[in-house]
């Protein structure tokens, strides 16, 4: 892979500081689409998306949405302080809200403060989330215009975003996920555009959107070490250059430059004493609330009493009876429903004398899971997209993964296509093999923590994959449009239209208590 020098030279560094520009200014999107009637599609699909998500935060249950209720709660408790709190007995029930990453938290929290409209607190968090996912859409489709700047692969690639039913459903959700899919976009986005561009400025951007993506969720950080492993294969040729190129950046970008460095500083610095800091106590980077605090009062936590009431069953410490008196303490009922459910299977393997599948019967089963909760919903209530609904989505899913393998060339593009695959394949694979096959062993559930939106902070490279290689796939005009017109019927039907048709409802039984 040819290497070039890490600084463009200083006769191009006012069209690339122009071309930054575009990138950092949050309003650059907005001014593009009101400028040229040629986007009304792209308008008419953001405004459907919104108020579909609209829908969403006014009139979905709290108790439906993942994890809502422990998120808003933490919102809650860091609202009340300007830094950062400890465990109290308020926080207790919401696990740790020491030793693990807290941006969102903190974010949401000062923000809650402006809430002067007079709707519930959640809602109000809910409408503040939705500007996540615009910001991720806005940042996936610049890293199509890396590969493209076709009218109708960026439209098919809208459609995909805005009508995939759990990343809609997230969106409008009080969840840490919203932002963490927004540093992940904005973190590759800026990565790739460094390899085109040779601009230090977008390199140290990027490492700054990984900085704080760690310190907004701890998955982020196996996405942080294959972008490092990326970078460093992109810029073999380069390394020996980077400290003096570096130096000279920070001489020359002015203000800009030195409050990048500051804020990378920083980040580095509080993800040391986040990660750092746990290791050294508690010789893991995410301790678990009984390791944090007395067991008594991290049983409070409902995912913490789940996981330690299944450990003792399955250590035979208590019997199936005592497991699920155990579990009727619990407040939460998805989390109750679930603790019981996890006993009663485990038991049940056991006395069948079954065995746990290997990893590549796992992998199929993974797969579809996966696929089936994203384009369905896996909440504390769920739609399932399975069975005949899901065979048009299927089938351009194969289309797609024919038409990579038929288009793609390796070097083409400066081999951002072959780096955007690699970083999504990579990020699922880490996924399966080190988080969800783990979870099976060790519970013997096919499906315990396997859920769609996982793979959401690698969603912008596998829809900017799809929508180019599927339109690559047809040389014609017609039949690329006639392919268009067949993808986005179906994922839209997919979408809103399927969900409404799927959900009782208790979906809308809407109370804060």
């Amino acid at each position: 892979m040819k290497g070039e020098p890490l600084l463009t030279s200083r006769s191009t560094r006012e069209q690339v500081s122009s071309e930054i520009s575009d990138g950092l200014r949050p309003t650059s999107y907005m001014e593009y689409i009101l400028s040229s009637s040629r986007n009304w599609p792209t308008i008419a699909l953001l405004v459907y998306f919104g108020l579909r998500l609209l829908f969403f935060a006014i009139n979905i249950s709290p108790q439906v949405p993942p994890d809502e209720v422990t998120h808003f709660g933490k919102c809650e408790i860091f609202s009340k302080v300007f830094l950062l709190p400890g465990n109290t007995p308020e926080s207790y029930q919401y696990g740790l809200v020491t030793n693990s990453p807290w941006v969102y938290y903190w974010l949401m929290g000062k923000l809650l403060a402006l809430n002067f409209l007079g709707i519930p607190d959640l809602v109000f968090l809910r409408l503040l989330n939705i500007p996540f996912a615009f910001g991720t859409i806005y940042f996936v489709r610049r890293m199509l215009r890396l590969l493209t700047d076709d009218r109708l692969t960026e439209i098919l690639l809208v459609v995909l975003m805005t009508n995939t039913m759990m990343f809609s459903f997230l969106s409008a959700s009080v969840s840490y996920d919203n932002l963490t899919n927004l540093l992940a976009a904005m973190a590759l986005y800026y990565l790739f555009a460094f390899f085109k561009e040779r601009s230090a400025t977008m390199l140290a951007t990027s490492i700054l959107c990984q900085l704080a993506g760690c310190l907004t969720k701890i998955t982020f950080l196996p996405l942080v070490l294959i972008m490092g492993i990326v970078l460093a294969i992109h810029e073999l040729r380069n390394f020996h250059l980077l400290p003096s190129a570096l130096k000279a950046w920070v001489h020359s970008s002015g203000k800009r430059g030195l409050g990048l460095t500051l804020a990378v500083v920083l980040g580095l610095v509080l993800n040391i004493q986040l990660y750092g800091g746990n290791y050294i106590r508690y010789r893991v980077v995410e301790p678990e609330a009984y390791d944090v605090l007395p067991l008594e009062n991290a049983m409070q936590y409902r995912l913490a009493a789940r996981n330690y009431i299944f450990n003792l069953f399955k250590e035979g410490r208590i019997t199936a009876g005592q497991a699920n008196e155990m579990a009727a303490k619990i407040n939460h009922p998805g989390d109750r429903s679930d603790t019981i459910n996890l006993v009663k299977h485990y038991a049940q393997m056991q006395q069948d004398g079954a065995k746990p599948v290997g990893f590549l019967f796992y992998t199929a089963l993974w797969a579809r899971n996966m696929l089936e909760s994203t384009f369905g919903i896996k909440a504390h209530l769920g739609v399932a997209n399975s069975g005949l609904s899901f065979i048009p989505l299927a089938l351009l899913i194969l289309l797609a993964g024919f038409a990579f393998l038929v288009r793609w060339r390796p070097w083409e593009n400066s081999w951002l296509p072959s780096l955007l695959a690699a970083v999504a394949l990579s990020y699922g694979f880490f996924i399966l093999y080190k988080v969800n096959y783990p979870a099976y062993l060790e519970y013997n559930d096919f499906v315990m923590t396997v859920a769609g939106r996982y793979l959401f902070p690698v969603l912008g490279p596998i829809y900017v994959l799809f929508s180019y290689y599927l339109l690559r796939l047809f040389r014609g005009r017609n039949a690329r449009f006639v392919i268009s017109v067949v993808a986005v019927i179906t994922f839209i039907a997919c979408d809103f239209p399927f969900f409404l048709s799927n959900v009782t409802p208790d979906w809308f039984t809407f109370s804060l208590q």
